[in-house]
């Protein structure tokens, strides 16, 4: 479970924000909503609302970002390759410091911290601390190419600070190097699934393996029945591709390259089942149809991301999703919350979101600490408040007073009509 990430200097950031997974002393949602693992009280999920350019996707890249950077930095970068990051350029000072990411999260019962301060050309910190109780310990510490490591508790991980270059991460690298923590500390960060909602097709594999395993066939498709998509059921079936049925296409100078390296493959083809119904309304047949030719945008999005809500709630993972509602009907995204934040599902898999959809501002459905509004200040650097620190009253419709201004965080759009007025 993720406990908070903090992020500093990086793109439209310039100071901390930080989203905090623990829960707010407030009463709603009291029993829905929260994970408590006996240690800690945490969100099941977190939604972020502001207008376009405000820094919401920024955000979500950091934690993408530093993701990535755990699990490659040691594999994919060369010695004199730049890091990917890119500093809050609109202010001289910040624009020449590294970028912060750190992120506090549980491992079974065991809680970490870890984090680092990178710039195109280097890592200058990295630090690892594992609590016990209240008090937290180092277990790595670094500075520059100096390396502290606590022996018992990172074991096997000494003389590895040698093989750590300034672009790669200590942590990264002993987890190639088969120390054990260091794994486990990877692997949290490679369970995190990450989606844009407009380019979700990717996750498709998911939803299919769970369709192809009889465990799950059925319990797909009640998701596709449940979502009133006018869909029964949808099946399945692979379709061999073999060289003759290619090679024609082929441009001839390239044929004899194309044989060596074709393998006879398949391709996966969904169909999705329709009822046909007769002049009396009486359902007469069953009518396949391809999903990918006749289904809504929509339809084929939720499809694509169910085996990977399946995957996380069942397996305790965190979703980050940019565009949340895109082609979503607004039920259909409220249905996707309130099964995250079930109190009957008692998993500990978590959702952290980027919305438009003020519908979703709904107080039955979300507590106030879940809520989080994001917008830039004068000097076009990104700033993020929680809905807790507003003074709101228990009966306030929190979509309404968020779209007259109250939490800020909305676009203050000119009068568009009279540029293009005729005179």
């Amino acid at each position: 479970m993720i406990i908070y990430f903090k992020l500093a200097n990086f793109k439209s950031i310039n100071n901390e924000v930080i989203l905090n997974f623990n829960t707010a002393s407030i009463g709603e949602h009291a029993t829905s909503n929260v994970i408590d693992n006996g240690k800690k009280t945490l969100l099941k999920s977190i939604l972020l609302y502001g207008h376009n350019a405000s820094g919401k996707s920024k955000i979500l890249q950091g934690l993408v970002f530093m993701r990535w950077f755990v699990i490659k930095s040691a594999t994919e970068r060369q010695a004199n390759e730049e890091i990917d990051t890119e500093p809050f350029e609109l202010l001289d000072s910040s624009s020449k410091k590294p970028s912060l990411f750190e992120v506090s999260f549980f491992i079974g019962k065991k809680r970490y911290r870890y984090g680092f301060e990178v710039d195109k050309e280097r890592v200058h910190r990295e630090w690892l601390l594992e609590a016990r109780i209240k008090k937290e310990y180092p277990v790595f510490l670094r500075i520059g190419q100096d390396i502290e490591i606590d022996g018992k508790r990172f074991e096997n991980a000494e003389g590895l600070e040698k093989r750590t270059r300034k672009n790669a991460l200590f942590i990264s690298v002993a987890s190639q190097w088969n120390v054990e923590k260091a794994e486990q500390i990877n692997e949290w960060f490679e369970s995190i699934y990450t989606v844009h909602g407009l380019t979700d097709k990717k996750y498709r594999k998911f939803t299919i393996e769970l369709l192809k395993n009889k465990k799950f066939t059925g319990l797909i498709n009640s998701f596709i029945r449940k979502a009133d998509l006018g869909i029964n059921r949808v099946d399945i079936a692979d379709i061999p591709i073999k060289l003759e049925d290619v090679i024609t296409k082929v441009p001839e100078e390239l044929k004899a390259t194309f044989k060596e390296k074709f393998e006879d493959r398949s391709q996966t083809v969904i169909f999705t089942i329709h009822d046909k119904y007769n002049d009396k309304g009486e359902v007469i047949d069953k009518i396949p149809f391809l999903l990918d030719e006749s289904e809504s945008e929509g339809t084929k999005k939720y499809f694509n991301l169910i085996g990977l809500f399946v995957d996380a709630i069942n397996n305790g993972k965190l979703v980050i999703i940019d565009e949340f509602d895109a082609r979503l009907h607004t039920l259909l995204s409220k249905t996707i919350l309130k099964l995250f934040n079930s109190e009957k599902i008692k998993k500990t898999a978590q959702l952290l979101v980027a919305s438009h959809d003020t519908a979703l501002l709904d107080r039955k459905l979300l507590r106030r600490d879940q809520i989080y509004f994001i917008e830039k200040d004068k000097i076009g650097a990104t700033k993020v408040t929680s809905l807790v620190e507003f003074s709101v009253r228990k009966d306030t419709p929190y979509h309404r007073n968020y779209l007259e201004g109250r939490y800020g965080a909305i676009p203050f759009v000119g009068d568009l009509e009279n540029l293009l007025a005729d005179e």
